[in-house]
């Protein structure tokens, strides 16, 4: 299951709803900082190669699944927010295989009509999400450093969603110069906000 929108709505808000924001706040660790030692429930601190790897906030060891409830309050909170940024991370890598997917133009051999055709039949989701998924898809090939956020569950969908107008108009280089400053930005607002701020960034370049 992916942090992907259904939309059956209709709803044409630009930003779309608010399912995968990022609370504005502190952003997240990028994934390649290293994470302080956390002390193991009813010992201390394992530091990494001293002795059993200490588990994640809501697994136990071995990485199983621990019942929320058992949790304390520090790793129930931790757990929500390193859940989330799980969700979006394996999201982009889903994102990143339709890509692939529709770049390879492999919805033509199964006989669909188009990429959101295919999508529609064979993972069952609405037309204004097949559209959105395609969207999102393909502007990653153009925002590295927006792509890099997604991936490592910094940012979700809906803030990709969100900056990927940014592309059209014939403003792709435009937009891959401002890319950098797109996906910092994300890191730490709701993706209402990042597009706001979008739409503001194409309002100056079309002027």
């Amino acid at each position: 299951m992916t942090g992907v929108p259904d939309d059956h709505a209709g709803a044409s808000e630009p930003e779309v709803p608010e399912q995968a924001g990022v609370s504005a706040g502190p952003a997240r660790p990028e994934a390649d900082d290293p994470a302080p030692p956390r002390a193991a429930p009813g010992g201390g601190a394992e530091a990494p190669g001293g002795g059993a790897e200490a588990a994640a906030p809501g697994q136990a060891g071995g990485g199983q699944p621990v019942d929320p409830a058992r949790l304390s309050d520090v790793d129930l909170a931790t757990a929500v927010i390193e859940g989330r940024a799980t969700v979006d991370a394996t999201t982009a890598r889903w994102v990143l295989l339709v890509g692939e997917f529709d770049r390879r133009s492999l919805w033509l051999a199964d006989g669909a009509v188009s990429a959101a055709a295919w999508l529609r039949r064979e993972c069952r989701v609405n037309a204004p999400t097949s559209t959105h998924l395609l969207t999102v898809a393909r502007a990653l090939r153009d925002l590295p450093a927006t792509r890099e956020a997604f991936t490592t569950g910094t940012i979700s969908f809906e803030h990709v969603r969100a900056i990927a107008p940014s592309l059209g108009g014939g403003r792709v280089d435009l937009a891959r110069r401002a890319d950098p400053i797109f996906a910092r930005a994300a890191a730490w607002m709701t993706p209402r906000q990042v597009a706001r701020v979008v739409s503001t960034w194409t309002d100056i370049a079309d002027a």
